[in-house]
């Protein structure tokens, strides 16, 4: 019983933007007492300025909700840490691989009580998204609860900034991207990273060490059906991320309900990458930071690949 209920659990926290938007939609139809009030909560999800400005509306009580316990029963998530963190300093994390919908980056940012947080208290470490995620009724508010903002220029700016109630925020950013999720093949480490510069650049205007995370078995959640360039599933994938800036994957998990496969997920954080602030940093100094990050999640990935994903394909950078 107590493992249908967290396998249950688990498959509505990995498929939540699906049914959160179906069940707005349902209740939009069919409930013509609530149609008014869904009415003006879908233009409140358009004009809130929440996500974009630096703070959002977290709630740290989220990390008691007993989704948590479940998540941790079923994919007995861990962190390694290669070199302590100093909650008096911020920093900007570097989260890859993206996955299908970067599960691992939601757990390790968010107020989950799993994830980096708990291991260094005092420090806040701010998830972003696309800000498509936060047009998506019902979701958007899990997503804002969980303390994620949107990853647009302005507020990952805002995010770093000096002012005093910000001052210890640092920022995760899953840096791959959509294009990274369409290679999220089951056993590949296949990243989007050599040409992700602004987050490096963004990390010298803040002054902010730079600190990459790979996510062990991240791809292996769920398994991509072949979208090999030149098929019909990778032209309707590339179609909708040239429309929408994201894309639709098709994937499949354990059974219809998309119950996503039992793997361990291990978050192996590596030792942080000096940055001296510098308010306009120049194409040469971003190169400087970009190289030695590149060059330390190739040596993370290469450390610890053997311990926990013996059988994955070695790290490639394909973009």
């Amino acid at each position: 019983m107590q493992e249908t209920l967290t396998t249950s659990m688990v498959t509505l926290w990995t498929t939540s933007p699906v049914w959160t938007l179906v069940l707005y939609i349902y209740l939009l139809v069919n409930v013509e007492s609530l149609r008014t009030f869904l009415v003006i909560y879908l233009a409140y999800c358009f004009f809130d300025p929440r996500p974009y400005d630096g703070v959002g509306r977290r709630f740290s009580s989220i990390s008691k909700l007993p989704l948590w316990g479940h998540v941790n029963a079923y994919f007995q998530p861990k962190m390694v840490f290669e070199a302590p963190l100093d909650a008096r300093k911020k920093y900007v994390f570097g989260s890859h691989p993206h996955g299908v919908i970067a599960y691992v980056s939601q757990l390790i940012a968010g107020s989950t009580g799993l994830g980096i947080e708990s291991h260094f208290p005092g420090l806040v470490v701010r998830g972003v998204t696309m800000p498509a995620a936060f047009a998506v009724p019902f979701f958007r508010d899990y997503v804002l609860a969980m303390g994620c903002l949107s990853c647009d220029r302005s507020s990952i700016r805002r995010i770093l900034s000096d002012r005093h109630h910000r001052l210890h925020q640092s920022l995760l950013v899953v840096v791959g991207g959509a294009e990274e999720s369409m290679q999220a093949h089951d056993g590949s480490a296949n990243l989007v990273l050599l040409k992700r510069r602004g987050f490096i650049r963004e990390a010298i205007r803040a002054g902010c060490d730079l600190v990459p995370i790979y996510n062990f078995n991240e791809n292996s959640i769920y398994k991509l059906v072949d979208n090999r360039p030149g098929s019909w599933i990778h032209r309707f994938e590339m179609a909708v991320k040239s429309l929408f800036g994201f894309t639709i994957l098709i994937f499949h998990g354990r059974n219809i309900f998309f119950t996503p496969y039992r793997v361990q997920l291990v978050s192996v954080v590596g030792t942080p990458i000096p940055v001296q602030r510098n308010w306009d940093p120049s194409e040469s100094e971003i190169s400087h930071y970009h190289q030695l990050y590149v060059e330390e999640l190739s040596r993370l990935y290469r450390k610890y690949q053997p311990k926990y994903a013996p059988g994955a394909q070695d790290i490639r950078f394909i973009a």
